[in-house]
């Protein structure tokens, strides 16, 4: 049998990293803008949020590559081989958040087409937004500098997450006849609210994962909310 072959694996690891990384920024610059597009719409962020989407889809292509090729070359064991396949995870949810945040946007695109109200709902959508940009940039810091998960500041970071998105919910079943656009405003504040939701459910999840990687140990953070 062939025994591993390490050379080199920690330089290609370092390239890895710093590519992941740059993955990250584009998805946080993508929330960002669509942060901001809550209440001031602007048909150039969403241009670029699909930029973007289309940017982070290649992202994922060639890192997923460059993965396999390191499981290919180096046959990574133990822990080298737990990282580089929570890494290939991560890809597919880093990826997927591109989608939610242009999914976003598209729902902003059209509540700002029927609505003008400034409802507090509004508000509170940042709130949540804000929320998820900090799991993700919790995430990159995890990932890219391969440290361990910050358990207590996720499970703070969940509950305020789920509470928002309950409360968020709650109103917009509550409110009665035309306000906030009626029944397709109402919709559309949903779509936002739930793609910020399963976005943060996605990388606690990835959390999960990444604990995994580096103790050989399971654990499910998401489940406390």
């Amino acid at each position: 049998m062939v025994p591993p072959i390490r050379t080199n694996l920690d330089s290609r690891m370092n390239t890895l990293r710093s590519a992941i990384s740059e993955f990250f920024g584009s998805i946080i610059s993508s929330y960002n803008l669509a942060i901001n597009g809550i209440k001031i719409f602007n048909e150039g962020d969403l241009k670029e949020i699909y930029k973007l989407r289309k940017s982070a889809q290649k992202q994922a292509e060639h890192l997923s590559q460059d993965l396999l090729l390191v499981l290919t070359l180096n046959q990574p064991l133990l822990q080298d081989l737990r990282i580089i396949a929570s890494y290939l995870r991560g890809v597919d949810v880093i990826e997927r958040l591109a989608r939610h945040a242009r999914d976003i946007a598209d729902a902003q695109a059209l509540w700002h087409g029927i609505e003008d109200t400034d409802t507090p709902l509004l508000s509170e959508l940042s709130s949540l937004g804000h929320d998820t940009v900090a799991l993700i940039e919790i995430m990159r810091d995890c990932l890219v500098n391969q440290e361990g998960v910050p358990e207590e500041l996720l499970k703070e970071k969940w509950i305020s997450i789920s509470e928002l998105f309950t409360n968020i919910s709650t109103e917009i079943l509550e409110v009665q006849g035309q306000s906030i656009g009626g029944r397709e405003g109402r919709i559309l504040l949903n779509t936002m609210a739930k793609r910020f939701e399963r976005s943060s459910y996605n990388l606690m999840r990835l959390a999960d994962l990444w604990h995994y990687a580096l103790e050989n140990e399971w654990i499910h953070l998401e489940s406390v909310a």
